[in-house]
């Protein structure tokens, strides 16, 4: 799978949980709201560098998608933590 398509679908997917628990964060304790809150500048981050990478060469691009797929996974897990405490 290239680079961009990789990126592509793990941002969709994360769009989605990211939507689905926005709707239910209105509702939080401050804990799940400090905890949403780093999260939602791990995604803006996530989206900027996203981004960039679609502009840059595929070759040049590795390096950062490995950090951006990181990225993605901090944010997935940090998803799952909150819909828990939810």
């Amino acid at each position: 799978m290239d680079t961009k398509k990789s990126l592509s679908e793990m941002v969709d997917k994360l769009s989605q949980q990211r939507d689905e628990l926005t709707v239910k964060i209105h509702l939080a304790n401050m804990g799940v709201r400090d905890e949403w809150d780093e999260l939602e500048k791990k995604w803006d981050h996530l989206i900027d560098k996203t981004r960039q990478v679609g502009k840059e060469v595929e070759p040049a691009a590795e390096g950062v998608h490995a950090a951006l797929s990181l990225l993605g996974e901090e944010i997935k897990e940090g998803y799952l933590k909150v819909k828990r405490a939810l």
